[in-house]
């Protein structure tokens, strides 16, 4: 079965149930997981991404079980998280070609199509710790939209982002409906883009 299928998730932090035989599918397509802050999105990506071990249930990307083939899963899907890059010893070429090294179908020509269009020519030679937290997440957000993974998990893409990358983001991510990929954007705010579908969590974080 292709895109990334969800099928009875169930997760919680101590004292503070979050998900419950949750299941849903997600094809190729963008959808926009919606919620107030603290309904879910985060801790739902970060499952779906296997940064955080579920409870019980089961995930799949392409057929690819998340617990049977953890590697394989992992190299089909591609986490976005709010926090700064975790190699931030790296400059952003450097970065860059170790996701590749990652990912092998990381596109270099729509990478640096990204990276210029987010404005990032003047920071490739700087190390990313010297970076802003919005420069961070234009790094992490060029990655993104040219890694190639089968599921790509954007989570509050626009945090921290100026008026003019954001309005390009937008206009990235309005192409990407009509891609292979399943895109997951987890956003409190409008994306101001179709959507192939939406999902409102009422859950607690």
């Amino acid at each position: 079965m292709t895109g990334l299928v969800v099928t009875d998730l169930s997760f919680a932090y101590p004292g503070r149930p979050v998900f419950d035989g949750w299941s849903a599918q997600f094809e190729p397509g963008l959808t926009w997981l919606r919620g107030r802050n603290g309904s879910g999105k985060s801790t739902l990506l970060k499952l779906l991404a296997g940064a955080l071990p579920p409870l019980l249930g089961t995930l799949a990307v392409n057929g690819i079980d998340a617990a049977a083939r953890p590697l394989d899963y992992r190299r089909e899907v591609f986490w976005c998280g709010p926090g700064g890059i975790a190699f931030d010893h790296l400059r952003p070429d450097e970065y860059f070609g170790f996701i590749a090294g990652l990912y092998p179908r990381l596109s270099p020509v729509a990478l640096a199509a990204h990276a210029d269009g987010l404005g990032l020519g003047p920071h490739r030679g700087k190390r990313l710790s010297a970076l802003s937290t919005g420069t961070q997440r234009k790094v992490a957000l060029a990655t993104a939209l040219a890694v190639g993974t089968a599921v790509v998990l954007l989570d509050e893409p626009f945090n921290a982002l100026d008026t003019a990358s954001a309005t390009y983001l937008q206009q990235a991510l309005a192409t990407c409906d009509h891609t292979e990929q399943a895109w997951l954007i987890a956003s409190h705010q409008d994306l101001g883009v179709a959507t192939a579908q939406e999902i409102n969590l009422a859950s607690a974080d």
